[in-house]
């Protein structure tokens, strides 16, 4: 794991995922609604009864496989 990765906790609030990912936390809200982010499906979270968590590896799996996506 690179340095950067391994500054962020395991779980992160809606706020520090979408600085990890490189959106706003607006557009990483309406993602869970619209069930979409650039374009994919996405990012899965958990509810611990109001906090949205995200889990880091979950995230960076979801960036790796939106970074391996062929433009069409």
């Amino acid at each position: 794991m690179s340095n950067q990765i391994t500054n962020y906790p395991p779980r992160m609030d809606t706020i520090t995922a979408a600085e990890f990912i490189g959106c706003s936390p607006a557009t990483l809200k309406i993602s869970r609604v619209k069930g979409k982010l650039l374009g994919s499906s996405a990012p899965q979270y958990r509810k611990l009864g109001r906090k949205v968590l995200y889990d880091m590896e979950v995230l960076q799996q979801w960036l790796d496989d939106i970074g391996s996506r062929e433009n069409t």
